[in-house]
């Protein structure tokens, strides 16, 4: 995932995992974007949300 921002990572998919991937893409939506071109998680030992550079000025902001 080449030039993606690592934003949050959690040790399972629990209810704040899902609570923070819902207002990230809540985020993406106000700004125009749709969230599955900007928002990716990867799963290895842990879950992680990434976001497209291009989004990271939006959700630094």
């Amino acid at each position: 995932m080449d030039g993606w921002v690592e934003v949050a990572t959690f040790e399972k998919e629990d209810s704040k995992f899902e609570m923070e991937k819902k207002r990230i893409e809540e985020l993406a939506l106000d700004v125009g974007l749709m969230p599955e071109k900007v928002i990716k998680v990867q799963e290895e030992n842990k879950l992680t949300i990434l976001i497209h550079p291009v989004f990271y000025d939006y959700f630094q902001g």
